[in-house]
């Protein structure tokens, strides 16, 4: 049976879990309930932060930016890719997205060695002359510029063996006497290089420079001389007394450095010219050249 004195009629011995939180007699004060509408203060945000955050974002726009302006200058994937080989030739190939290019050069023809051709000839039986090898044989033909190149450096490698060195083709740069830029080829034989050039077609023996600075002075080619009796080695007096008819005069060479020029006394026409170690009477001749491809035209 409930409680009398209980108001809400709660059974005997029952006691309210709660009272020690409240107090509904109003006898106890009830402790002020906080305002729903009111939200909790936040603490003021960090300067630090704020511009990190804006940092960020301004990097991101740049990024953006930057890939958007790049994509127009971009090939496709699957565009062709052109490049330019050493030898001229040109070849395709898919690209990614860029484009290869490089300076086109002059094509250079295969470089095949030239082999022996007919007989030696006798170091003694050869002359250096302004446009020709002269060959003091009624046998055998001279080697003339202009000639085809297997046949004169064919009797060169007949007569002096394998060449001590061989260019191959390559672009003159002007420094054996071939205009800039043309196809040139050089082959040694000891202090003998023989020049050739070429149209693209045919091969053609066009110059020499017996030079005893080449090397390989062992050869036989050393002994080469001119029709008139210059060797490569003989001094400026000898120089001047061989050719005592002839103009001999003295210059110097951008490229070559000190040279003598023997050239006609009546036509002023360069014969034959080369490097010298100074001008003195004892001065050595080292070298007897024809005249240059380029300024024969």
């Amino acid at each position: 049976m409930s409680d009398p004195n209980d108001p809400y009629g709660n059974p005997p011995g029952w006691t309210d879990p709660y009272s020690d939180l409240t107090d509904i007699s109003g006898n106890a004060p009830i402790p002020p309930l906080e305002d729903p509408q009111t939200p909790a203060a936040t603490p003021p945000g960090s300067p630090l932060l704020t511009g990190l955050v804006v940092g960020l974002l301004l990097v991101a726009l740049s990024v953006a930016v930057f890939q958007l302006l790049k994509s127009d200058d971009t090939v496709e994937a699957g565009a062709t890719t052109t490049t330019t080989s050493a030898e001229g030739s040109e070849s395709t190939a898919p690209g990614d997205a860029s484009t290869t290019s490089s300076t086109a050069v002059t094509p250079t023809p295969p470089s095949d060695p030239y082999p022996p051709v007919g007989t030696p000839i006798s170091v003694d039986k050869m002359k250096l002359m302004s446009d020709r090898i002269q060959v003091q044989d009624n046998d055998i033909p001279n080697l003339t510029f202009g000639d085809p190149a297997d046949i004169s450096v064919g009797r060169l490698t007949s007569s002096f063996d394998e060449p001590d060195q061989d260019t191959g083709w390559q672009v003159s740069t002007g420094q054996w006497g071939v205009c800039t830029g043309e196809l040139e080829r050089v082959v040694r034989f000891g202090p003998l290089a023989a020049i050739i050039t070429t149209d693209g077609t045919t091969e053609v023996f066009n110059g020499y420079r017996q030079d005893l600075s080449f090397g390989d002075l062992d050869s036989d080619a050393t002994q080469l001389t001119t029709k008139s009796g210059l060797m490569a080695g003989d001094t400026v007096e000898d120089l001047q007394r061989i050719y005592a008819t002839e103009d001999v005069q003295f210059s110097l060479d951008p490229t070559v450095g000190e040279i003598f020029e023997l050239r006609g006394a009546d036509t002023g026409d360069l014969l034959l010219w080369g490097p010298v170690r100074g001008t003195e009477p004892d001065s050595l001749v080292v070298g007897i050249f024809a005249p240059d491809v380029c300024d024969r035209g």
